[in-house]
């Protein structure tokens, strides 16, 4: 069964996407957060956020950018009903493809040789997850 909000003339959007895609981009953030304060040694005001990957806490990095794209996906899904012109589609699908990119991110960090090529190739296998 499908929630829907209703704010206003043909505005259905689904509150349980939204609810998901505010909860996973909160704790996107709280993931980057803690990488701050866990790895003070990659100072942030000039250092790429991939560079986590080179420390202790790698695996929170991978978190941060899986909890990124299911904002993403969510977001998406939640928006998709209210989405009616060709540059929506456009917009909603770019949003789709950067959730990809995130996803990819998530596997292929820095070290690996696809870590600049996992955006734009987000269908080529980088890697298997480290379990």
């Amino acid at each position: 069964m499908q929630t829907l909000v209703s704010t206003g003339i043909q505005s259905d959007v689904s509150a349980p996407a939204a609810r998901i895609a505010a909860g996973a981009a909160v704790a996107a953030l709280l993931f980057l957060a803690s990488l701050h304060v866990l790895s003070p040694e990659f100072d942030p005001s000039w250092r790429v956020v991939s560079e986590y990957a080179n420390g202790h806490y790698g695996w929170g990095l991978s978190l941060m950018f899986g909890a990124w794209a299911l904002s993403q996906w969510a977001i998406a899904l939640a928006i998709s009903s209210q989405v009616k012109t060709r540059a929506g589609r456009i917009g909603l699908y770019l949003l789709i493809a950067s959730g990809i990119g995130e996803a990819m991110a998530s596997v292929c960090d820095i070290n690996h040789p696809l870590h600049n090529l996992a955006a734009p190739s987000a269908f080529l296998p980088c890697r298997w997850p480290r379990l």
